[in-house]
């Protein structure tokens, strides 16, 4: 087994074994692009990213870009990683803090961070990578990040007009869901509890009940009695003034939802 740990630049032309690649983590950098000039309140300027290739295959792979909640990343996106890799998907967890100095906007959750400017910055840096296939995207988000993962699927959405096609499908977990009629341009699904105290269930709810015929499809699932970051294994208390429990169940369930979604999504 090849042992990758060289420089994004040259990983994808020397880190090849016969039919299998090890599964391979590194991390790398990119510009964020404003949608339209002007459109962020701070430059956007350089962000890093950790880009997961997956354990089988030599590509190109579809991808999943990854934005994390106002806390940062975590230990579950890398977990998520994982199992993308597993499933024979890339993915891109992209660190919107770390290079704009930033350590968590929990407390400031109004600062104003260009995250549509990151999504847009990931696509034209996965359209680059020859193991990427670049025109088969999903945006997947948490939180804070999930918020911003519905702007990317709705229409007009906060991406750049010319990169929208290459965002096939959407997931938004426990994300603070929009009361705009905004249609979804791709399939979107939407994954929180019904003991949420941070970002209310009913307002996802009653984003899904009022989509409109020209509205892409939402698949909601609802968990009862389960909390925010349900997916945060060593979550169990009170973080920010919110309730966050780790809840096995729903964790395994939302696990085996966006694998079979994402299998919708993405063709050979």
């Amino acid at each position: 087994m090849v042992n990758c740990k060289l420089l994004v630049t040259v990983l994808f032309a020397l880190c090849t074994a016969p039919a299998v690649l090890a599964e391979t983590t590194e991390q790398v950098t990119f510009e964020a692009l404003e949608t339209y000039s002007g459109a962020s309140a701070t430059a956007p300027g350089e962000v890093t990213a950790y880009l997961t290739l997956p354990t089988e295959g030599e590509g190109p792979f579809p991808a999943v870009i990854m934005m994390h909640g106002c806390s940062g990343l975590e230990d579950n996106h890398t977990r998520w990683a994982h199992l993308l890799a597993d499933w024979g998907y890339a993915s891109l967890r992209v660190d919107s803090f770390t290079a704009r100095g930033i350590d968590e906007i929990c407390t400031d959750i109004m600062r104003p961070v260009p995250r549509g400017a990151d999504i847009n910055g990931a696509i034209v840096f996965l359209q680059s990578l020859v193991h990427i296939d670049a025109t088969q995207l999903v945006v997947m988000g948490w939180s804070h990040g999930g918020s911003v993962t519905l702007q990317a699927a709705a229409e007009p959405g906060n991406l750049r007009q010319d990169l929208k096609p290459a965002i096939l499908g959407a997931i938004a977990v426990y994300p603070y869901c929009s009361l705009t009629s905004q249609p979804f341009r791709v399939p979107l699904m939407v994954l929180i509890g019904d003991a949420d105290d941070w970002t209310p269930h009913g307002l996802c709810e009653s984003m899904a009940a009022g989509s409109t015929a020209n509205s892409a499809g939402i698949d909601l699932a609802v968990y009862p009695d389960v909390t925010h970051s349900y997916d945060c294994h060593a979550c169990n208390g009170e973080y920010f003034g919110h309730t966050l429990i780790f809840d096995q169940s729903a964790y395994d369930d939302s696990v085996l939802r966006v694998q079979a979604f994402l299998a919708t999504i993405f063709t050979d």
